[in-house]
């Protein structure tokens, strides 16, 4: 079930600013405590992460769209599941663990929540890429093999007649 190319590359484009705006967060917050200039790395951690947030956002409506235009069709035509289940399970869990972290006070939970978020967060391109593979795989074109050409069906007609109605009055006539 192949989406259309200005929602593939919209959904795609998301995922990547998902991807590079929390790797690059997870670089900054660990130079903003390690630098001696972590005012510009803490500014830089806090833009990445407001962006990381955007991106998510949007990327739940993104989501939202592909249930009724991919995933229900092509859980009807029992195309590409097995990836399909482990995609829509890994974005819970990052939606759920986001949430956890946006919500969550605990203070002893939040490094487990945010570890586990980043280690599954960074396992989306994977996926991802085993899921379009996948799904590309399953509806390659088969080779079919040659049919012989059929015959053409050999006709009374001379091919200097006239055609349509001409031919039925000029037979009439003849007749």
């Amino acid at each position: 079930m192949r989406l259309k190319s200005a929602f593939r590359f919209a959904l795609y484009g998301f995922f990547g600013l998902l991807f590079a705006s929390g790797a690059l967060w997870m670089v900054a917050d660990q130079m903003k405590n390690h630098t001696e200039d972590n005012e510009i790395w803490q500014q830089a951690a806090a833009f990445l992460l407001s962006a990381h947030g955007g991106a998510a956002m949007v990327t739940l409506m993104l989501l939202g769209a592909l249930g009724p235009m991919h995933v229900q069709r092509a859980w009807r035509a029992k195309k590409n599941r097995a990836t399909g289940i482990v995609s829509l399970a890994m974005y819970g869990l990052l939606i759920a663990t986001a949430f956890g972290l946006y919500y969550v006070g605990s203070e002893g939970l939040r490094p487990w929540i945010s570890n586990i978020h980043i280690a599954f967060g960074l396992g989306v391109p994977a996926v991802i890429t085993a899921h379009i593979v996948i799904g590309r795989a399953s509806v390659a074109p088969v080779a079919q093999p040659a049919r012989p050409q059929r015959a053409h069906a050999v006709t009374l007609v001379p091919a200097d007649a006239p055609a349509g109605a001409d031919l039925v009055n000029a037979m009439s006539e003849a007749g």
